[in-house]
């Protein structure tokens, strides 16, 4: 699709795209919410994994794959 300007395109988005998925949620925290494990490692573990491997830092990936652990094991024991 093609937009005239960035104004039509944020008033469509707002207006039109967002409000159908609203109530939609991410599989991570569908996940976390009922005490399953989350697809963490398949995604962002494997991103840092993949950066430690040549030698790229990736340190925001690495805080997430954290975080998401970390929610992930609580969520696990509770």
């Amino acid at each position: 699709m093609f937009w005239p300007d960035a104004q039509t395109y944020l008033t469509n988005f707002y207006d039109h795209l967002i409000p159908p998925t609203s109530a939609h949620h991410a599989s991570m925290l569908q996940d976390i919410q009922s005490g399953r494990r989350t697809e963490i490692e398949a995604l962002n573990g494997a991103v840092v994994k993949l950066a430690h491997h040549s030698g790229v830092a990736v340190p925001v990936n690495e805080v997430i794959v954290s975080m998401v652990k970390a929610k992930e094991s609580f969520s696990l024991r509770h």
